[in-house]
C-alpha cells in the first residue's frame, strides 16, 4: 500500500532516523522510519519542523503507522 501527498514536518529527524509528519492540510500523523536511498534520507533530514514536503510513501513492513519514503520534494511556502 502506498500513498502520495503533501505533509508537514511535526518533528524533525531524530537520532534513529525517524521523522514525524502530519498530512497537509489534514491532521493525520504518520512516521517515516525507512528510506529508499540515502538522497531521500538526506533531503528529509535537512527539513525543520513546519516545513512542507511532497512524498511518495509505502508501508514499512507490517507496522501500523510506519512508512518508507520513496521520494521527497520540498514544497515552497506560498
Amino acid at each position: 500500500m502506498g500513498r502520495t501527498g503533501k505533509y508537514t514536518v511535526v518533528r524533525a529527524c531524530n537520532d534513529h532516523g525517524a521523522i514525524t509528519l502530519r498530512e497537509y492540510p489534514r491532521n493525520g500523523t504518520l512516521y517515516v522510519v525507512e528510506y529508499d536511498d540515502p538522497d531521500v534520507e538526506a533531503e528529509l533530514s535537512s527539513l525543520d519542523a513546519g516545513s512542507v514536503v511532497e512524498l511518495n510513501l509505502r508501508r514499512a513492513g507490517r507496522r501500523g503507522n510506519a512508512w518508507c519514503a520513496e521520494s521527497a520534494q520540498p514544497v515552497d511556502p506560498a
